[in-house]
Protein backbone atom coordinates (compact mmCIF):
# COMPACT_ATOMS: atom_id res chain seq x y z
CA UNK A 1 0.00 0.00 0.00
CA UNK A 2 1.08 3.33 -0.79
CA UNK A 3 2.01 5.70 1.96
CA UNK A 4 -0.79 8.48 1.67
CA UNK A 5 0.17 12.06 3.37
CA UNK A 6 -2.39 14.56 5.46
CA UNK A 7 -2.06 17.83 3.89
CA UNK A 8 0.20 19.32 7.00
CA UNK A 9 2.68 16.89 5.98
CA UNK A 10 1.98 17.48 1.84
CA UNK A 11 2.65 21.33 2.85
CA UNK A 12 5.92 19.80 4.93
CA UNK A 13 7.35 18.42 1.73
CA UNK A 14 7.26 21.61 -0.45
CA UNK A 15 8.60 23.62 2.27
CA UNK A 16 11.33 21.25 2.70
CA UNK A 17 11.77 21.21 -1.44
CA UNK A 18 11.79 24.62 -1.33
CA UNK A 19 14.76 24.86 0.91
CA UNK A 20 16.25 21.59 -0.60
CA UNK A 21 16.06 24.15 -4.30
CA UNK A 22 18.45 26.93 -1.84
CA UNK A 23 15.19 29.50 -1.38
CA UNK A 24 13.84 30.45 1.63
CA UNK A 25 9.46 30.43 1.94
CA UNK A 26 7.20 32.55 3.95
CA UNK A 27 4.04 30.71 3.85
CA UNK A 28 1.01 33.17 3.42
CA UNK A 29 -1.74 30.75 3.87
CA UNK A 30 -1.45 27.46 5.84
CA UNK A 31 -4.54 26.11 4.78
CA UNK A 32 -5.28 24.03 1.05
CA UNK A 33 -4.42 25.69 -1.40
CA UNK A 34 -0.99 26.66 0.07
CA UNK A 35 0.07 30.04 -0.26
CA UNK A 36 4.02 30.91 -0.60
CA UNK A 37 6.18 33.60 -1.18
CA UNK A 38 9.54 32.58 -2.49
CA UNK A 39 12.69 34.32 -2.06
CA UNK A 40 16.84 33.93 -1.83
CA UNK A 41 18.21 36.58 0.60
CA UNK A 42 20.68 38.21 -1.79
CA UNK A 43 17.45 38.68 -4.55
CA UNK A 44 14.99 41.25 -3.32
CA UNK A 45 12.74 39.99 -6.22
CA UNK A 46 10.35 36.86 -5.25
CA UNK A 47 7.55 34.68 -6.47
CA UNK A 48 4.33 34.11 -4.89
CA UNK A 49 2.76 30.40 -5.40
CA UNK A 50 -0.17 28.67 -4.58
CA UNK A 51 0.08 25.13 -4.53
CA UNK A 52 -2.79 22.39 -5.01
CA UNK A 53 -1.18 19.58 -3.82
CA UNK A 54 -2.15 15.79 -3.51
CA UNK A 55 -0.84 12.25 -3.18
CA UNK A 56 -0.09 10.68 -6.53
CA UNK A 57 -1.02 6.83 -5.98
CA UNK A 58 -1.84 4.18 -7.58
CA UNK A 59 -5.49 4.38 -5.88
CA UNK A 60 -7.14 1.51 -7.36
CA UNK A 61 -7.54 -2.11 -7.66
CA UNK A 62 -5.96 -4.95 -10.11
CA UNK A 63 -8.27 -3.60 -13.11
CA UNK A 64 -6.29 -0.44 -13.07
CA UNK A 65 -3.06 -0.89 -15.06
CA UNK A 66 -0.05 -1.05 -13.05
CA UNK A 67 1.84 1.49 -14.95
CA UNK A 68 -1.09 3.89 -14.20
CA UNK A 69 -0.64 6.65 -10.91
CA UNK A 70 -3.24 9.13 -10.15
CA UNK A 71 -3.76 12.38 -8.08
CA UNK A 72 -7.63 12.71 -7.11
CA UNK A 73 -8.70 16.52 -6.73
CA UNK A 74 -10.87 15.43 -3.29
CA UNK A 75 -11.97 18.40 -0.93
CA UNK A 76 -10.57 21.54 -3.04
CA UNK A 77 -11.26 22.68 -6.90
CA UNK A 78 -7.99 23.50 -8.93
CA UNK A 79 -8.43 27.22 -10.33
CA UNK A 80 -5.84 29.54 -11.67
CA UNK A 81 -5.35 32.13 -9.42
CA UNK A 82 -4.87 35.61 -10.32
CA UNK A 83 -2.00 37.28 -8.46
CA UNK A 84 1.23 35.21 -8.70
CA UNK A 85 2.13 31.41 -9.95
CA UNK A 86 -0.58 28.60 -9.57
CA UNK A 87 0.89 25.20 -8.94
CA UNK A 88 -1.33 21.68 -9.83
CA UNK A 89 1.61 19.21 -7.85
CA UNK A 90 1.32 15.17 -6.86
CA UNK A 91 3.70 14.06 -4.70
CA UNK A 92 4.74 10.59 -4.26
CA UNK A 93 6.18 9.06 -0.95
CA UNK A 94 7.93 6.10 -2.40
CA UNK A 95 9.72 8.11 -5.65
CA UNK A 96 9.97 11.23 -3.27
CA UNK A 97 8.75 12.93 -6.72
CA UNK A 98 6.50 16.01 -7.56
CA UNK A 99 4.80 15.13 -10.56
CA UNK A 100 3.26 18.78 -12.08
CA UNK A 101 -0.06 19.20 -13.80
CA UNK A 102 -1.05 21.96 -16.37
CA UNK A 103 -3.16 23.63 -14.30
CA UNK A 104 -4.52 25.50 -17.50
CA UNK A 105 -5.82 22.22 -18.39
CA UNK A 106 -7.48 21.77 -15.21
CA UNK A 107 -8.79 24.87 -14.46
CA UNK A 108 -12.11 24.61 -12.37
CA UNK A 109 -11.86 20.72 -13.08
CA UNK A 110 -14.60 19.06 -11.48
CA UNK A 111 -16.70 15.93 -11.54
CA UNK A 112 -18.37 13.24 -9.19
CA UNK A 113 -14.86 11.68 -8.86
CA UNK A 114 -11.98 14.06 -10.94
CA UNK A 115 -8.55 12.43 -11.57
CA UNK A 116 -5.39 13.07 -13.55
CA UNK A 117 -4.01 9.80 -14.87
CA UNK A 118 0.24 9.93 -15.50
CA UNK A 119 2.44 6.79 -15.76
CA UNK A 120 4.72 5.49 -13.39
CA UNK A 121 7.26 5.39 -15.60
CA UNK A 122 7.39 9.24 -15.66
CA UNK A 123 7.89 8.78 -11.24
CA UNK A 124 10.87 6.69 -11.76
CA UNK A 125 12.36 8.26 -14.69
CA UNK A 126 12.50 11.59 -11.98
CA UNK A 127 13.74 9.37 -9.17
CA UNK A 128 16.69 8.07 -10.97
CA UNK A 129 17.70 11.07 -13.21
CA UNK A 130 16.12 13.74 -11.70
CA UNK A 131 13.84 15.50 -13.87
CA UNK A 132 11.66 14.00 -16.60
CA UNK A 133 9.32 15.45 -19.31
CA UNK A 134 6.50 12.98 -20.15
CA UNK A 135 3.52 13.19 -22.73
CA UNK A 136 -0.40 12.10 -21.42
CA UNK A 137 -2.25 10.63 -23.92
CA UNK A 138 -4.17 13.97 -24.15
CA UNK A 139 -1.03 15.32 -25.29
CA UNK A 140 -0.37 17.62 -21.86
CA UNK A 141 2.67 17.65 -20.81
CA UNK A 142 3.62 16.70 -17.57
CA UNK A 143 6.73 17.40 -15.76
CA UNK A 144 8.08 15.06 -12.64
CA UNK A 145 11.15 15.98 -10.53
CA UNK A 146 12.90 15.76 -7.09
CA UNK A 147 12.26 18.30 -4.95
CA UNK A 148 15.30 20.25 -5.00
CA UNK A 149 14.34 21.45 -8.58
CA UNK A 150 11.20 22.70 -7.75
CA UNK A 151 12.48 26.41 -7.92
CA UNK A 152 13.62 25.20 -11.63
CA UNK A 153 10.21 23.90 -12.17
CA UNK A 154 7.95 27.13 -10.92
CA UNK A 155 10.56 29.72 -12.70
CA UNK A 156 9.82 27.73 -16.24
CA UNK A 157 6.43 26.36 -15.71
CA UNK A 158 4.58 27.83 -18.55
CA UNK A 159 7.15 26.66 -20.71
CA UNK A 160 7.93 23.39 -19.79
CA UNK A 161 4.42 23.03 -19.97
CA UNK A 162 4.03 24.62 -23.68
CA UNK A 163 3.61 21.66 -26.62
CA UNK A 164 6.71 23.59 -28.65
CA UNK A 165 8.71 22.12 -25.51
CA UNK A 166 8.07 18.24 -26.28
CA UNK A 167 8.57 18.41 -29.54
CA UNK A 168 12.17 16.59 -31.04
CA UNK A 169 14.77 15.53 -28.80
CA UNK A 170 14.10 18.12 -25.99
CA UNK A 171 12.67 15.72 -23.85
CA UNK A 172 15.39 13.67 -24.28
CA UNK A 173 17.56 15.56 -23.09
CA UNK A 174 15.64 16.84 -20.02
CA UNK A 175 15.00 12.96 -19.35
CA UNK A 176 19.16 12.35 -19.11
CA UNK A 177 20.64 15.42 -16.96
CA UNK A 178 23.16 12.88 -16.08
CA UNK A 179 24.69 12.03 -19.05
CA UNK A 180 23.46 14.57 -21.56
CA UNK A 181 26.86 17.10 -22.84
CA UNK A 182 27.40 20.55 -23.36
CA UNK A 183 27.56 20.07 -27.03
CA UNK A 184 24.86 18.79 -27.23
CA UNK A 185 23.00 21.30 -25.39
CA UNK A 186 24.85 23.93 -27.78
CA UNK A 187 23.49 22.18 -29.99
CA UNK A 188 20.18 23.39 -29.68
CA UNK A 189 19.10 26.15 -31.78
CA UNK A 190 19.34 30.04 -28.97
CA UNK A 191 16.08 30.03 -27.53
CA UNK A 192 14.16 29.85 -23.87
CA UNK A 193 14.14 26.01 -24.64
CA UNK A 194 18.22 25.63 -24.19
CA UNK A 195 18.42 28.07 -22.06
CA UNK A 196 16.11 25.87 -19.61
CA UNK A 197 17.89 22.86 -20.67
CA UNK A 198 21.48 24.63 -19.80
CA UNK A 199 20.13 25.94 -16.15
CA UNK A 200 18.37 22.30 -14.96
CA UNK A 201 22.15 21.16 -16.49
CA UNK A 202 23.84 23.43 -14.30
CA UNK A 203 21.28 22.68 -11.40
CA UNK A 204 22.14 18.85 -11.62
CA UNK A 205 25.93 19.44 -11.75
CA UNK A 206 24.85 21.19 -8.72
CA UNK A 207 23.34 19.28 -7.06
CA UNK A 208 25.98 16.01 -7.93
CA UNK A 209 28.81 18.15 -6.21
CA UNK A 210 27.18 18.85 -3.24
CA UNK A 211 25.87 15.42 -2.71
CA UNK A 212 29.39 13.93 -3.19
CA UNK A 213 31.14 16.49 -1.27
CA UNK A 214 28.85 16.52 1.92
CA UNK A 215 28.71 12.54 1.89
CA UNK A 216 32.15 12.39 2.10
CA UNK A 217 32.60 14.60 4.98
CA UNK A 218 29.78 12.93 6.59
CA UNK A 219 27.45 16.30 6.00
CA UNK A 220 30.32 18.10 8.79
CA UNK A 221 32.34 21.50 8.28
CA UNK A 222 35.46 20.13 7.94
CA UNK A 223 36.97 23.39 9.80
CA UNK A 224 34.97 23.56 12.83
CA UNK A 225 32.84 19.84 12.44
CA UNK A 226 29.22 21.58 12.93
CA UNK A 227 26.32 19.69 11.23
CA UNK A 228 23.19 21.26 11.89
CA UNK A 229 21.66 21.11 8.04
CA UNK A 230 24.30 24.06 7.55
CA UNK A 231 26.86 22.97 5.58
CA UNK A 232 27.72 24.08 2.32
CA UNK A 233 29.67 22.06 -0.50
CA UNK A 234 32.29 24.57 -1.20
CA UNK A 235 34.58 24.53 -4.43
CA UNK A 236 38.19 25.21 -3.19
CA UNK A 237 39.27 26.63 -6.76
CA UNK A 238 36.37 28.67 -7.72
CA UNK A 239 33.89 27.32 -10.44
CA UNK A 240 34.74 30.66 -12.53
CA UNK A 241 38.70 30.52 -12.39
CA UNK A 242 40.35 28.62 -15.00
CA UNK A 243 40.91 24.86 -14.49
CA UNK A 244 38.15 24.61 -12.05
CA UNK A 245 36.03 21.13 -11.80
CA UNK A 246 33.44 19.65 -10.20
CA UNK A 247 35.61 16.36 -8.55
CA UNK A 248 35.07 15.85 -5.15
CA UNK A 249 38.80 17.12 -4.83
CA UNK A 250 38.25 20.23 -5.37
CA UNK A 251 35.64 20.52 -2.83
CA UNK A 252 35.22 20.60 0.73
CA UNK A 253 32.28 20.98 3.08
CA UNK A 254 32.08 24.15 5.24
CA UNK A 255 29.18 25.09 7.32
CA UNK A 256 27.74 28.65 6.30
CA UNK A 257 29.61 30.88 8.28
CA UNK A 258 33.15 29.28 7.47
CA UNK A 259 32.24 29.12 3.67
CA UNK A 260 32.19 33.01 3.41
CA UNK A 261 34.93 33.17 5.45
CA UNK A 262 37.06 30.79 3.05
CA UNK A 263 36.03 32.74 0.24
CA UNK A 264 36.45 35.98 2.00
CA UNK A 265 40.17 35.14 2.27
CA UNK A 266 40.04 35.57 6.76
CA UNK A 267 41.11 31.73 6.42
CA UNK A 268 42.94 28.94 4.48
CA UNK A 269 43.99 25.84 4.65
CA UNK A 270 47.29 24.51 2.78
CA UNK A 271 48.42 21.60 1.31
CA UNK A 272 49.33 19.98 4.49
CA UNK A 273 45.52 21.00 5.17
CA UNK A 274 46.81 22.79 7.98
CA UNK A 275 44.02 25.90 8.56
CA UNK A 276 45.29 28.95 8.73
CA UNK A 277 43.66 32.57 9.47
CA UNK A 278 45.25 35.47 7.73
CA UNK A 279 47.35 37.83 9.71
CA UNK A 280 46.82 40.58 6.99
CA UNK A 281 42.81 40.12 7.45
CA UNK A 282 42.84 40.51 10.51
CA UNK A 283 44.88 43.60 10.50
CA UNK A 284 42.56 45.16 7.65
CA UNK A 285 39.66 44.30 10.21
CA UNK A 286 41.34 45.63 12.99
CA UNK A 287 42.16 48.95 11.14
CA UNK A 288 38.16 49.34 10.88
CA UNK A 289 37.41 47.90 14.16
CA UNK A 290 35.35 44.93 12.98
CA UNK A 291 37.57 42.44 15.70
CA UNK A 292 34.48 41.38 17.76
CA UNK A 293 33.78 38.01 18.13
CA UNK A 294 37.40 37.26 16.54
CA UNK A 295 38.62 35.22 19.54
CA UNK A 296 35.56 32.90 19.65
CA UNK A 297 36.12 32.31 15.22
CA UNK A 298 39.59 31.09 15.94
CA UNK A 299 38.77 29.28 19.05
CA UNK A 300 36.63 27.10 16.98
CA UNK A 301 38.79 26.32 13.98
CA UNK A 302 40.27 22.82 13.95
CA UNK A 303 44.04 23.17 13.46
CA UNK A 304 43.46 20.73 10.28
CA UNK A 305 40.93 19.97 8.22
CA UNK A 306 38.92 17.04 9.33
CA UNK A 307 39.08 14.88 6.29
CA UNK A 308 36.81 12.12 4.35
CA UNK A 309 37.15 8.79 5.02
CA UNK A 310 38.55 8.00 1.79
CA UNK A 311 41.65 9.24 0.88
CA UNK A 312 40.41 9.44 -2.68
CA UNK A 313 38.21 12.43 -1.69
CA UNK A 314 40.74 14.29 -0.04
CA UNK A 315 41.18 17.61 -1.33
CA UNK A 316 43.59 18.12 -4.29
CA UNK A 317 47.07 20.16 -3.08
CA UNK A 318 46.93 21.00 -6.75
CA UNK A 319 43.75 22.96 -6.12
CA UNK A 320 44.49 24.00 -3.08
CA UNK A 321 47.79 25.29 -4.42
CA UNK A 322 46.26 27.27 -7.42
CA UNK A 323 43.34 28.41 -5.41
CA UNK A 324 45.83 30.52 -2.59
CA UNK A 325 47.74 32.27 -5.81
CA UNK A 326 44.66 33.10 -7.46
CA UNK A 327 43.57 35.13 -3.97
CA UNK A 328 46.28 36.21 -3.29
CA UNK A 329 46.66 34.53 -0.55
CA UNK A 330 49.27 35.34 2.18
CA UNK A 331 49.59 34.13 6.07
Amino acid sequence: MEAKLRKPELLQRILAAVEDSGWSALLLRAEHPFKLRLFRADDPAHIDVTVFIWNITHGGGAARPANELRIQLTGTVPTVQTEGKTLLVGWNEGYRVFVAFDIRRHDAQASSSPSIQVARSALLQAHTHSFAIHTRGNRETVVAFRPEYLIEYVRSQAALHSPAFARGDLPDLVNSLDTVTDAQIDALAASPRRMIVQMLKRKYRERDFAARVLSAYRQRCAVCGVQIKLVDAAHILPVAADGSTDDTTNGVALCALHHRAFDTNLFSFNESYEVQVSNRRLEELRAADLLLGMSNFQKALLPALALPADRRDYPSPTYIASARRLRGWAD
